[in-house]
C-alpha cells in the first residue's frame, strides 16, 4: 500500500495500528511514517497505548487538529510533498469526487492566525536571533575576516550588512522570521545580498521582496523620520510571477508609519496569503482535473470512433474482395466451359471433318485440354467453397 490520501484518512490509520504495523503494509520506515504525522499535524498513539488497548485498560484517543494555514490536506506517503506524483490517466477518468471546500472562512483563519503570532517587536538589538540571520551575519563577518586577512581587496571580500540600512533590513527580517515560524513558517534567503526571500508555511511557499521601493524621475526615495530626520525607506512585498515582478501585497515606510510598527500585521497576512495560496492551488488542480479529465474522455472517443471507422472500412473491403473473387470464379467457370465446347469441337471436327489427327494425339491433346478446364472451375475443385470459408474467419 502507498500513494495519495487525506490527514483524515492517515489519522484513522495510525489510531487503528501500531506504527510499526502501518509502515511494513505502506513500505515505508516506520520512523518516516511517525515523521510524516509530526509534519502534518497528526497525532499518534502515546507509548504503552497498544498494550493498554489490549489489556482492556482505558485508553484516550487525541483529536486531530484542525489543518493549519498553508498545510496541505493531502499526504503522499512515503514521498515528501513537492515529489507528488502526477495521476495517472486511469486515476484522471476515475471519479473527480467535490469540488474543493474549506470550513473555515479566510477571515476566520485570519483571526486564528493573529492569535498565534500574538505581539511582533523589532527591537534595535537582536538579542534572539533566528538561524537564517545568524548565518547571514556569520557569512558576513567570514567576509569581514577575508578581507582583513587577505592581501588583495576584492570586493566581493566586502560585509553586506554594515550600513544601516542592511541592519535594518536584517531586524526586520529577523522579527519577521521569528514570528512565522510560530505558524509553522520555515524562511530561505539566498543570494549574497539577501535579496530572494521566501518563507514555507508547512508546504505553501510565499516568496517576498525587502528593498528600497522604487522610484522614477528626480522624485527623492527619502523618508521623513518622526524627528524631522530622513532616513532611507523600505518597502516589503509579497511578489509572485517567474521574476518575482508581480506584487500581491505590500508595506512600505511612510504616512502609516515605519515597517517596524506594522510587522504584526504583516506576519499576519503572509501566514494568511500562505492558506489563500494554498487554496487557490487546490481549486486551480481541481479545474485542472476537470479539464484534463474532459480531454480524455474526448481522446477516448475519438479513438472508439477511429477504430469502428477502421473496422467498416476493413468490412467494406472484405466484402468487395468477396464480390471480385467471386467474380473472377464465375470467369472462370465460363473459361473451364469454353474449353471443354472447344475440346467437343475438336473432336467433332476431325471425326466428321476428316481433319488429319491420330486417335493418340487427339486424345493426348483433349485429356490435357480438360484437365485444365477441371484446374480453373472453381466448381469442380470447390474452390468456391474454400473461399466462402476463408471469408468468414477473416469475419470473425
Amino acid at each position: 500500500m502507498t500513494g495519495r490520501m487525506v490527514r483524515q484518512q492517515l489519522y484513522e490509520l495510525v489510531w487503528s495500528a501500531p506504527i510499526s504495523e502501518l509502515a511494513t503494509r505502506f513500505t515505508v520506515a516506520a520512523p518516516t511514517l511517525k515523521g510524516t504525522c509530526i509534519k502534518f499535524n497528526i497525532p499518534v498513539p502515546p507509548r504503552g497505548y497498544w498494550a493498554k488497548l489490549q489489556a482492556g485498560k482505558p485508553t484516550h484517543r487525541a483529536a486531530l487538529p484542525a489543518r493549519a494555514p498553508g498545510m496541505s490536506d493531502e499526504i503522499y506517503l512515503g514521498a515528501r510533498y513537492y515529489w507528488q506524483r502526477t495521476p495517472s490517466n486511469e486515476e484522471l477518468l476515475g471519479p473527480l469526487g467535490e469540488p474543493p471546500a474549506f470550513a473555515e472562512d479566510i477571515a476566520e483563519v485570519r483571526d486564528r492566525i493573529r492569535k498565534i503570532i500574538g505581539k511582533v517587536t523589532v527591537g534595535r538589538v537582536m538579542t534572539l536571533q533566528h538561524r537564517v540571520i545568524s548565518r547571514l551575519l556569520a557569512d558576513d563577518e567570514a567576509r569581514r575576516e577575508k578581507q582583513t586577512t587577505s592581501p588583495y581587496a576584492f570586493s566581493w571580500h566586502k560585509p553586506v550588512f554594515d550600513s544601516l540600512l542592511e541592519q535594518r533590513r536584517l531586524r526586520l527580517l529577523n522579527a519577521l522570521f521569528l514570528a512565522v515560524a510560530r505558524c509553522g513558517g520555515k524562511p530561505e534567503v539566498r543570494g549574497d545580498q539577501a535579496r530572494e526571500i521566501s518563507i514555507m508555511v508547512h508546504q505553501t511557499t510565499i516568496a517576498l521582496s525587502l528593498d528600497r521601493p522604487k522610484v522614477s524621475g528626480r522624485k527623492s526615495s527619502l523618508a521623513k523620520s518622526s524627528n524631522g530626520g530622513t532616513f532611507d525607506p523600505l518597502r516589503l512585498a509579497i511578489v509572485k510571477g517567474y521574476e518575482r515582478d508581480q506584487e500581491q501585497a505590500a508595506w512600505q515606510d511612510g504616512d502609516e508609519g515605519r515597517l517596524e510598527q506594522r510587522m504584526s500585521d504583516i506576519a499576519v497576512e503572509i501566514v494568511t496569503a500562505a492558506e489563500v495560496s494554498y487554496r487557490e492551488g487546490c481549486t486551480r488542480h481541481f479545474e485542472w482535473r476537470v479539464q484534463r479529465k474532459a480531454q480524455l474522455e474526448q481522446d477516448l472517443r475519438q479513438q472508439r470512433l477511429e477504430l469502428e471507422r477502421r473496422e467498416r472500412e476493413r468490412q467494406e473491403k472484405l466484402a468487395q474482395a468477396r464480390i471480385d473473387r467471386l467474380l473472377a470464379e464465375a470467369a472462370s467457370l465460363r473459361n473451364a466451359a469454353d474449353i471443354r465446347a472447344y475440346v467437343r469441337a475438336a473432336e467433332q471436327a476431325v471425326e466428321c471433318e476428316g481433319i488429319a489427327a491420330s486417335a493418340d494425339e487427339l486424345a493426348h491433346w483433349s485429356s490435357w485440354a480438360l484437365a485444365q478446364a477441371d484446374r480453373i472451375d472453381p466448381v469442380k475443385n470447390r474452390q468456391f467453397l474454400q473461399a466462402f470459408e476463408e471469408g468468414d474467419s477473416s469475419e470473425n
